[in-house]
């Protein structure tokens, strides 16, 4: 058993116990008095309160039974009976000392014991509030829990800071029906959110939770940032990034109950709201101007116009990735196993940094599209291959050392004729020379030279974990985050990941009304999938940029590509 199955096995009695589920007096929660007055921290659990001196006391005597532990401060007598047997929910209301804190998460990790804390909030609503319908919130501070509460209403389960084990009590009975609703730190961005969201199936249009603070990602293999980020867009994929207010994320929950139930519309709109929409249009034109946001929707209560204007733009994109999910879609064919066995050969004898022809060698055997092109060691022979391929071309250095050829002078576009492709190689060789004299230049590579479209990067990257990340951004001249989604993709997913990855482009550089759809990119993501799949654990990083797509038949076409494997010493 697995430690991640032994934590969800070692929930079932704090859940219960917490929940008021357990029968007769075998499951105890213990909390000290000054945590169990706290109605703004702890409220609606059924338990032993004990003065808080006389805490470390009542965990001794009562053993085994204890499933709960709330605490505000850890005085001498709780810390020497939790070091003899950490319960399993630890709740720390109070900050910690970090040495202390330190060694009760090394006995957590030994005793699969949750702590929650230190500034812990808990708090269980009433039985007869406990149906399906209600939600389980959560938040990363207690102020923020409480405003969360106060506008969902009655909750099954309220609790903050959220912890990253949250995912295996959610997973439980107990705890499956019902929505969770609430914002989920950075730190607690760990790979069990994965899992839990995987397993929701149609569920988890009904989640809506938020992820806070995570760190900017660079597109490397290892960065640790790359597992949080993936998480966090998992979280996002059908509502994209959301506003984090609660009563955005109210208004948003109400919606969803209103589509679902026609017995139960949205009120009326205040007088005046319609103006203030309008207002808030002005105000934010990037999310005013995406179609829908013209007036507002009926689903939508207008109580307060500023949350439902920043809540319409989540639930337009959650309408538009469930029609996406029910559309027909076609997983991309088998690639051709002559080409399939030459790129296999190629990674076998490439060194570890494969150069943009190798890389192309490899991405054409798995289905991948790749400019027509061909590699010259003179100006006579690029000349030659540019008449074969077609003017104009694109004519670039050859090195896989070189990551920023443009500004190094190592490109040259749209070269018109043999004269001119011959002068483009010599500049390129001159300029690699003068402009970066260490790196090892292997030639120049003769491309056929790409219509006008969108340019994309997209890719894979090796988490510190193991995993693979599969990620996509717009190429565009605002700054855009890339959107990663986990490895293996369904077609779900890669649907997902295509979509956020295309809606994240600003206006006015939207897509045109002839570029291909969301489907092309899809298959597009899955063949990078597949490619990771099909090399084990070879690939440190695949890395697409541009990808261009186009209004033609071919629909996109990679123009530069880098690939980067494992050394073979490791014997991969």
């Amino acid at each position: 058993m697995t430690a991640r199955q032994q934590r969800k096995r070692s929930s079932t009695g704090p859940l219960a116990a917490l929940l008021g589920l357990s029968e007769g007096c075998e499951q105890v929660v213990v909390a000290a008095r000054t945590v169990a007055e706290d109605e703004r921290r702890w409220g609606g659990i059924a338990g032993r309160v004990v003065d808080d001196a006389k805490l470390g006391r009542a965990v001794r005597e009562l053993g085994d039974r204890v499933e709960v532990v709330a605490a505000r401060t850890l005085d001498a007598s709780l810390v020497r009976a939790l070091r003899d047997r950490l319960p399993p929910l630890l709740v720390l209301v109070d900050a910690v000392e970090a040495e202390l804190l330190a060694e009760l998460d090394n006995l957590a990790q030994r005793q699969h014991t949750a702590i929650l804390g230190p500034g812990a909030a808990l708090r269980v609503g009433p039985s007869e509030d406990a149906g399906a319908a209600t939600p389980i919130a959560c938040a990363a501070q207690v102020d923020e829990l409480a405003r969360l509460c106060e506008v969902l209403g009655p909750t099954r389960l309220a609790l903050a800071p959220t912890p990253g084990w949250l995912p295996a009590w959610l997973g439980g009975p107990m705890l499956l029906a019902h929505d969770t609703i609430g914002y989920v730190p950075a730190g607690a961005l760990g790979l069990d959110w994965l899992d839990w969201i995987a397993s929701l199936g149609p569920r988890e249009r009904r989640q809506l939770l938020i992820p806070l603070g995570v760190p900017r990602v660079e597109l490397e293999p290892h960065d640790p940032a790359l597992e949080a980020a993936t998480v966090a867009h998992t979280l996002e994929r059908l509502t994209g990034p959301t506003y984090p207010a609660p009563r955005v994320l109210a208004l948003l929950r109400a919606s969803l109950e209103a589509e679902l139930d026609e017995h139960h519309p949205a009120p009326p709109p205040e007088p005046g709201a319609v103006a203030l929409w309008d207002q808030a249009r002005r105000a934010l034109p990037r999310l005013g101007e995406l179609i829908g946001m013209q007036e507002p929707d009926p689903a939508l209560s207008l109580q307060v116009p500023t949350a439902a204007f920043l809540a319409q733009g989540a639930l337009l994109r959650m309408r538009t990735s469930a029609a996406l999910l029910a559309s027909a879609f076609e997983a991309p064919d088998h690639p051709e196993p002559e080409l399939l066995e030459r790129a296999d050969v190629v990674l076998e004898g490439a060194a570890e940094v494969l150069s943009d022809q190798e890389s192309k060698v490899v991405l054409r055997g798995h289905g991948i599209e790749v400019t027509r092109q061909a590699f010259a060691n003179s100006a006579s022979g690029a000349a030659t291959f540019a008449d074969k391929i077609g003017y104009p071309v694109v004519l670039k250095a050859l090195s896989p050392e070189l990551r920023r050829k443009r500004e190094l002078g190592a490109v040259e576009l749209d070269v018109s004729n043999a004269a001119a492709a011959k002068r483009a190689f010599a500049n390129i060789v001159n300029n690699v020379e003068e402009r970066a004299p260490t790196v090892q230049l292997d030639g120049v590579v003769v491309a056929e030279m790409i219509e006008p479209g969108l340019d994309l990067h997209c890719g894979g990257l090796r988490l510190r974990s193991g995993g693979v990340a599969v990620f996509v951004r717009a190429l565009v001249d605002a700054p855009v985050e890339p959107i990663l989604a986990s490895s293996p993709l369904s077609p779900s997913d890669a649907l997902l990941l295509a979509e956020a990855g295309l809606c994240a482009v600003p206006l006015p550089a939207r897509r045109r009304a002839s570029d291909p759809d969301v489907s092309v990119l899809a298959q597009l993501l899955l063949r990078i999938d597949g490619l990771f799949r099909h090399t084990g654990e070879r690939l440190l990083s695949v890395d697409l940029s541009p990808v261009r797509l186009v209004d033609s038949d071919r629909q996109y076409v990679t123009l530069d590509a880098r690939i980067v494997q494992r050394p073979h010493l490791e014997g991969r």
